[in-house]
């Protein structure tokens, strides 16, 4: 009898025979290029046990492949990535990687590209691409001969260096604003010689490395490209162009992925790494219009295809024959194990807000687009706790011994706490005053662009009842009460509440989070004090429900400390819907009438039905404070502790329950 994962994902958990030399893949899901990012490397760029660990961490998790980006040269377009560099040893250390990865019967490519018109200006490199022009501020220089033939050789050079690390395949990168996207695109290729123009022109050069590429390494290895199906921008590449590009690739490579977008432009970001605003398995059309055009090698998407179900449609339809997958690997590295042991509702899902990329956080912005240089490089998942630096997390745990817990409110880090508490052994009482599980995330039920958020509430609901925590509904939890049933340690996990500015006639508005699922109370004409993520998310919200909000902001800019593509996609969707947006906007006075602001003009007044404060969100202290000593440990998460993300609410729980 068939596993029950073959029969209801025959397709997905087909084997793939790429190459020559047919190398299996044991199924058609793999991981899309991901960096491990500091800490996973020495100085000099060679892969450490951290890295190890990061990369097995997918191996063992099911998926059929790891890839791992390599930059040339080194460090040219981010800091901190790993090298192959030979006078280091590089790619001698990557096998301590290899042996691992292949253990699982995984395989492992090495992703090559050239950062071109994106490079660091620093010692020793050339800021180049297919034309010259200016890109964030620096001359770009037009590539001519020599310069083709020296990037060339990088690429034949580092190709060598990869099988020597005795990777199984190459995946060259040829989209999103690198290199050769820049010759690829005709955003970026304004040349009139025989590398510029019609398609076949275009493709002259990236081919002519692919062939050097294969010349290094062989037909032992396998060469993957990863191209862009559309620029996702006026006047680049759409599909069909995609496809042509694909046709005069193919003779080279063994098999083809699509992407999109592009870094010549921060609105392309949404797209590269799509977002919460960005429809499911979004590349499908490029990679459909590759397998229409009669493209033979197998063809894979990446972007937005977290469910399996979905996943295996794609292959059934012919839209493509393999998926891959990054940010979904990264919020549950076992998603492809769970897949398999009819597992589903156990699957972590990413909320798509891309923290996991973000380089740290950063501050708030300082130009339109620019952000100070200021991230740390400490990088988060919202959802996963322990993705790169907090995989350290569980080595520091202790041995403990079995407490009774009682974790007060039912929000997302008072259930993420109660499961931590629950996984090391110790006896958990989880009390919420109301009469469901999920907290502040109640939004997620009207707001069709937070579907992924819902999704996670819904998660860790499922975890809390297989946990065995206790659920105890509709119980506000007393200092008395919990002196009573006396356990060993408290988790205060009470939240916060709404944010009320001191504006003469403030209590003519309304907040927030009084306004979802009561819409239809409101007028037509809504002011909306508050121009952070909320108070933008909540205007486009209201806009597509046919209302015509004004969102005023006090600051400069809009959504001002959002992670960036996420920032990116609000400024995208603000104007989509028409949405006034005034910044430098102080809000004076609030009447039924509408709200009176100053501006850079003077005082003006704009006539409102409704006025909602989207002014930010308070602890709870005086309730946080008053369970202070009802247990020999108390230790306060999320919003009552420091108001925060649903980030900092996973890993604020998450660390209370590991540590008792």
């Amino acid at each position: 009898m068939k596993p029950f994962y073959k029969e209801k994902y025959p397709h997905l958990f087909s084997p793939m025979f790429i190459g020559k030399k047919k190398l299996e893949f044991k199924h058609r899901i793999l991981t899309s290029p991901m960096g491990s990012a500091v800490g996973t490397m020495d100085f000099q760029g060679r892969i450490n046990d951290a890295g190890v660990d990061y990369y097995t961490q997918f191996a063992r998790g099911g998926f059929a492949s790891v890839t791992v980006p390599i930059e040339i040269p080194a460090n040219g377009g981010h800091a901190f990535a790993l090298s192959l560099d030979e006078s280091a040893g590089g790619y001698a250390f990557m096998h301590n990687m290899q042996r691992s990865v292949h253990m699982f019967r995984t395989r492992t490519l090495c992703e090559l590209y050239h950062a071109g018109c994106c490079m660091l200006p620093g010692p020793g490199r050339t800021v180049m691409s297919a034309s010259a022009f200016t890109y964030n501020g620096h001359p770009v220089k037009e590539m001519d001969e020599k310069d083709m033939e020296d990037v060339a050789r990088l690429y034949a050079d580092a190709a060598f260096l990869a099988k020597r690390a005795n990777f199984d395949g190459i995946c060259l990168h040829y989209g999103h604003g690198w290199l050769m996207n820049n010759f690829l695109s005709p955003l970026s290729n304004h040349r009139t010689d025989q590398y510029g123009g019609p398609v076949e022109n275009r493709v002259r050069f990236p081919r002519r490395v692919i062939e050097r590429v294969r010349e290094a390494i062989g037909d032992d290895m396998i060469i993957e490209l990863r191209m862009n199906g559309s620029d996702r921008m006026e006047g680049g590449i759409t599909p069909e162009d995609a496809a042509r590009q694909a046709l005069l690739f193919e003779d080279l490579v063994d098999m083809i992925h699509v992407s999109c977008g592009t870094r010549l432009d921060a609105s392309g970001r949404p797209k590269m790494h799509p977002t919460c605003f960005v429809p499911d398995a979004h590349n499908a059309d490029a990679s459909e219009a590759l397998k229409k055009a009669g493209v033979k090698v197998p063809v894979g998407v990446v972007g937005n295809v977290h469910d399996p179900d979905l996943a295996e449609r794609l292959l059934v339809e012919g839209k493509a024959d393999y998926i891959l997958m990054a940010r979904q690997a990264i919020a549950d590295s076992d998603w492809v194990n769970k897949v398999r042991e009819n597992r589903v509702e156990d699957i972590r899902p990413c909320i798509r807000c891309d923290y996991c990329i973000d380089g740290g956080r950063r501050g708030s912005l300082t130009t339109e687009v620019n952000i100070r240089k200021d991230a740390t490089f400490d990088c988060h998942c919202s959802v996963n706790p322990l993705f790169r630096q907090g995989a350290h997390k569980p080595r520091a745990l202790r041995p403990t011994s079995k407490k009774r817990v009682a974790v007060i409110g039912g929000g997302i880090s008072g259930m993420q706490a109660a499961l931590s508490a629950a996984q090391r052994g110790h006896e958990v009482v989880l009390l919420e005053k109301s009469g469901k599980l999920g907290g502040q995330t109640f939004f997620a039920d009207h707001m069709w662009f937070k579907n992924r958020i819902r999704a996670f509430r819904e998660y860790l609901i499922t975890q809390i009842k297989k946990s065995g925590v206790t659920v105890m509904m509709n119980v506000e939890a007393t200092p008395g009460m919990i002196a009573e049933m006396d356990p060993d340690a408290v988790v205060v996990a009470v939240g916060g509440k709404p944010a009320t500015p001191p504006v003469p006639g403030a209590e003519n508005a309304r907040q927030a989070w009084d306004v979802f699922g009561r819409e239809e109370e409101l007028g037509k004409k809504v002011v909306i004090v508050g121009g952070g993520s909320v108070g933008c998310e909540l205007a486009i919200h209201l806009a597509g429900k046919g209302h015509s909000p004004v969102i005023l902001e006090m600051g400069a800019h809009l959504a001002p400390t959002a992670e960036i593509s996420e920032r990116m996609s609000i400024l995208e969707f603000v104007e989509k819907n028409g949405i006034a947006a005034r910044t430098s906007a102080r809000c004076l006075e609030i009447t039924d009438k509408g709200v009176t602001v100053e501006e850079k003009d003077g005082k003006n007044f704009i006539e409102a039905d409704d006025v909602i404060l989207c002014t930010g969100t308070l602890p709870l202290a005086e309730v946080r404070d008053s369970f202070r000593d009802t247990a020999f440990d108390v230790i306060s998460v999320g919003d009552c502790e420091k108001v925060g993300t649903i980030r900092t609410a996973v890993e604020s729980g998450w660390n209370a329950g590991a540590v008792l």
